[in-house]
This record gives C-alpha cells, structure tokens and sequence, in this order.
C-alpha cells in the first residue's frame, strides 16, 4: 500500500500535467478533472504557488458566483537542456516547460566531445541555475549510458557517458541513441499511435532505424534494434565506408523494408528524405510491395522532419525526466 509521502507525490504530478496540457485552472476545475478533493487540490496547489512552479493569474468568468482564481504553470520555474551529438557536431538547445525553446546553438567539438560536453553543461548551468534534467542523443548506440557504438568518435568508445555527466551534474540524465530519439519524436507527433512504424535515416554516419510499436520504441536486448548497416545486404559495410556511392538504393531500401514487414509487420515505413531517395518514393513502394501480400504491406510516408522530430523526441524525453524527478 502506498503511503502518504508517495500519494502525494502521485497527485502533485497529476496536477503538474493537467497543467501542462491546459493554460490556465481554477482549483475547482482541477478538483473535478483529476478526481481529488477539494481540499487536497487547495493544499497542493497553495504548496506548489508558494514554492514558485504555479502563478496566480487572476480571476475566471463568472458564472454567477464568485469568481474562481486561475492559476498557470511558471514556464521558467524549470528547464531542460538537450543534446544532440553527430559527427564533430553538438546541437544543444535549452527548454522551458511549455517546450518553448529559450536558446539553441550548435558547437563544433575541437577540443574533444567530453570536454566539449563538460563546458557546455557548466556554461548553461550559470545561465540557468533552475536546469533540471539533460537528455542527449547520439549518432551511435549505448547501452544503459555506455557508448558500445561511437560512429565516428572514437574517444567515447566505451564511455560511460552517462556516469560522465552525472559527475558534472547530479541532474536526471538520459542517453539514447539517435534513432530512438527521433522516432520517439515521431510517434509524439501523430494524431494517432500507429500500431508499429519503422523510421528510417540516412546521416552522416551511415544508416539506423527506430521501430515503434504501441507508442514505444523497441530498444532491443542490448539496445542495438536499428543498426542496418549490420543487415546481411551485399556490399553493406562497404556502402557505409563510401557513403553508398554506386549503391542501388531503391533495391537497397526494398530490402530494408522487406525485412521489417516480414519480421513485424509494421503499419507504416517512415523514410526520412536524402539525395538518395529524392523523386524516388513510387519506385521503392514497388521494389518492396512486389513479393509481399496485401495485407503486410505498410503505408509508405517521406518525411522532411527529421530534426524535428528528433528535437520533440528529446525535449519529451526531458520532460519526462522531470516528471520522475
């Protein structure tokens, strides 16, 4: 059974999301929505007000009574900084809690990505003493923060980055590999969670895919689902080293695509748009719909949102981390 610590911490965080996704409430409106007495909402909200996460902002319209105060969520009362490691490239960008970006800037990491890292995290901590979680996403895989795959950045082969960053910052930190952030940010971003969806990108560094099903990617035993480049596809490694130079890419793709409807039996195949695929998107629907039945063939979408679907995916994995405290 749980105890009164841990229902209070249960309700505070319900009451954190119900403002979250409305702008303002009355104390009791959130009473009726979320169920909770009145006198518990009233208790809450007053220690949350006092503690500065809520702002009063005034009174409500009448409906014939007295007029009800509203309150609002303090944007700045935290935020949340997320990174985004390719290449020789780290994107950063700070958030407030209504997800609004307050700063974004890219860093090139000559000195090092730990150091690169270290200095960066001190710098937005000076500017933002309330930073209160840190997600990073990285061209490469890690397994429960250990870099197993760097791709293209040897120094952190085997790093335990998460460690790393906990020993600059005892913030709540999360690190994923890239494919696992932006199809995240995808499937955050539909209207409806699809059944299972492959996302598929072609970067710097070669080729991933993240593969969501039910509204959760699939991270795999050791955290290594979508690594393409390990497929059994001739050429495959070659391709990755040359940047698929002379590589078939519809024929390529159609393998892709073939295997993941024969192996799960996605709904639908987000590709994400390159030079290789430009005008391309009728020519591969056909390569991999030739050989399947009807019904395991998914819906075929070319998406020129990459980055924006990986900023959503960090930003909600952030938020998240918050939310957990």
């Amino acid at each position: 059974m749980a105890d009164a610590g841990e229902i209070k911490n249960i309700n505070t965080k319900l009451i954190r999301r119900m403002f979250k996704q409305n702008e303002t409430l009355s104390k009791n409106t959130l009473s009726r929505e979320t169920g909770l007495s009145f006198s518990t909402i009233n208790r809450l909200v007053d220690r949350l007000v006092e503690a500065g996460e809520l702002v009063e902002m005034g009174a409500g319209n009448s409906t014939g009574g007295r007029c009800a105060q509203l309150y609002a969520l303090n944007p700045l009362f935290q935020v949340t900084l997320s990174l985004r490691l390719e290449a020789a490239e780290l994107r950063w960008f700070v958030t407030d809690l209504t997800g609004y970006c307050l700063e974004s800037k890219t860093e090139t990491c000559e000195s090092g990505v730990l150091k690169t890292i270290e200095e960066l995290i001190r710098s937005v901590q000076v500017r933002y003493p309330q930073l209160g979680a840190i997600a990073m996403g990285l061209a490469g895989t890690a397994n429960h923060g250990i870099v197993t795959e760097p791709f293209g950045y040897e120094e952190l082969r085997g790093v335990d980055l998460l460690a790393y960053i906990r020993q600059i910052t005892s913030l709540p930190t999360a690190i994923e590999g890239d494919m696992f952030v932006a199809s995240m940010g995808y499937c955050a971003g539909c209207r409806e969670v699809p059944k299972a969806a492959v996302c598929i990108y072609i970067g710097q560094l070669g080729i991933g895919a993240g593969l969501v099903i039910g509204g959760n990617v699939w991270r795999g035993a050791s955290e290594f689902a979508g690594e393409l480049h390990y497929l059994p596809i001739e050429k495959n490694f070659e391709y990755i080293e040359t940047k698929f130079d002379g590589a078939d890419m519809v024929a390529y793709y159609g393998k892709i695509i073939r295997s993941y409807a024969a192996l799960v039996n996605p709904d639908r195949v987000v590709l994400y748009e390159n030079k290789f695929i430009a005008g391309k998107a009728d020519a591969i629907r056909r390569e991999f719909s030739f050989c399947l039945p009807p019904q395991a063939v998914p819906q075929l979408e070319v998406s020129r949102n990459f980055d924006g679907d990986y900023q959503l995916g960090l930003a909600s994995i952030a938020s998240d981390l918050l939310e957990r405290g």
